[in-house]
């Protein structure tokens, strides 16, 4: 694209365009003095937790290369997925621990074979969780959500999606979030009851009212979900983005229930349309909380955005005396607030930083990763010729 374009009437009369629906999108809706007194009614402050003795955090994050090469009709996945665990320590604040947690790293070769497809991506499925694709769903909850009906194992097994090998979007949602989850389950059956167990996302089920097609990993969220509650251990997926509408005015309401200007270190359980009658998202706009979760908006410190926080509906039922004790709550997002005390993130958990940090690829990386990969196809009986890229060759990159 040349530099020009930026200077052209054209360019400039879209932009105006785009922005100017923009603005009244964003003004359509003013916020309500209803919604407001809803907002401030359902904000709880907690206090900022310097001491927590005994606590037991574990985070989790995934990346790849989607793909990392492509040659005739195939396409190789590059999926990573890293775990790390840390203790409160009263002299070092949050202490990792040494647990041998080895990153997850797995190739998922794709063709236009759909059998073959099919074959590698279970395959894949099955390293990445460390357990039988089978056994996954047959311990999931996930058929017991939504309008999911009874199915046999078989029927389950032959409805999961598996994409076009060239889809890398959807192949590359599938292997990220398959890798992130299996790697929570290794923390969740590891770490002693209490202990917190974070994932960098929410707890979504995207295909949870479908008859017949489901995805994978929703089955896997869920089974952790499950393994988790059997272990008494806090399973969670933290959003960094709440995903509101601009109208609804958050820090208004915060600021009038917690009376400062800066308000920082409160939370709000989410409204569900369905049992309380009323949402902060529009009715045609996702469903928060999702199935089988409870959502909350949380404020760790005035530097880092409100972000949402997803649990499993079940354990906070059965485990966090949700609604009958609010201290134990209070003491919850305590714990969170004290895991995100580290000055390399703060207000942000750190076990989830220290994941990506570890799991991330970095453009040398991947590089090197082709590198490695096309190697390897030539020394076993590949022609070099096969892995040109023609894009490069063209001048199209």
């Amino acid at each position: 694209m040349r530099f020009d374009i930026h200077m052209r009437k054209s360019m400039r009369d879209r932009l105006a365009d785009v922005t100017t629906r923009m603005a009244a999108w964003d003004q359509r809706q003013p916020p309500s003095q209803e919604l407001h007194q809803r907002l401030v009614d359902a904000i709880e402050p907690f206090d900022h937790t310097v001491s927590a003795p005994g606590l037991v955090v574990g985070g989790v994050d995934g990346s790849g290369d989607f793909p990392a090469i492509a040659y005739a009709d195939s396409f190789v996945y590059a999926t990573v997925a890293s775990a790390t665990l840390y203790q409160a320590d009263s002299v070092h604040g949050l202490k990792e621990v040494e647990k041998d947690l080895q990153p997850l790293i797995e190739f998922t070769w794709l063709t236009t074979s759909e059998q073959q497809r099919a074959t590698s991506l279970l395959d894949t499925f099955e390293r990445l969780a460390g357990l039988p694709v089978d056994e996954i769903l047959a311990g999931s909850d996930y058929s017991l959500l939504g309008n999911q009906r009874r199915r046999s194992i078989a029927e389950q097994r032959s409805g999961l999606i598996v994409p076009p090998a060239h889809d890398a979007g959807n192949v590359g949602i599938q292997l990220r979030t398959t890798a992130e989850l299996g790697a929570a389950l290794r923390l969740v059956e590891i770490v002693p009851e209490g202990a917190i167990v974070l994932t960098d996302g929410t707890m979504s089920l995207p295909f949870v009212n479908r008859d017949k097609q489901s995805l994978f990993f929703e089955y896997l969220r869920r089974f952790c979900c499950v393994r988790a509650r059997s272990r008494a251990v806090r399973f969670a997926a933290l959003s960094k983005s709440h995903g509101l509408p601009s109208g609804v005015r958050l820090e208004e309401a915060a600021q009038a229930k917690c009376g400062s200007a800066e308000p920082e270190h409160w939370f709000l359980k989410l409204p569900d349309s369905d049992r309380d009658g009323w949402s902060l998202w529009p009715p045609d706009g996702p469903r928060v909380p999702p199935l089988g979760a409870v959502s909350f908006l949380v404020r760790l410190h005035r530097t880092t955005p409100i972000m949402r926080l997803d649990l499993d509906a079940r354990f906070w039922e059965d485990q966090m005396e949700a609604g009958r004790n609010l201290q134990a709550v209070r003491q919850f997002f305590g714990l969170l607030d004290y895991a995100s005390h580290d000055q390399r993130c703060f207000g942000y958990p750190y076990p989830i930083k220290a994941a990506h940090d570890r799991g991330s690829l970095t453009e040398q990386e991947r590089t090197v990763l082709r590198q490695q990969l096309v190697e390897s196809a030539v020394h076993a009986g590949m022609r070099r010729a096969s892995f040109r890229d023609s894009s490069q060759l063209t001048g199209h990159r």
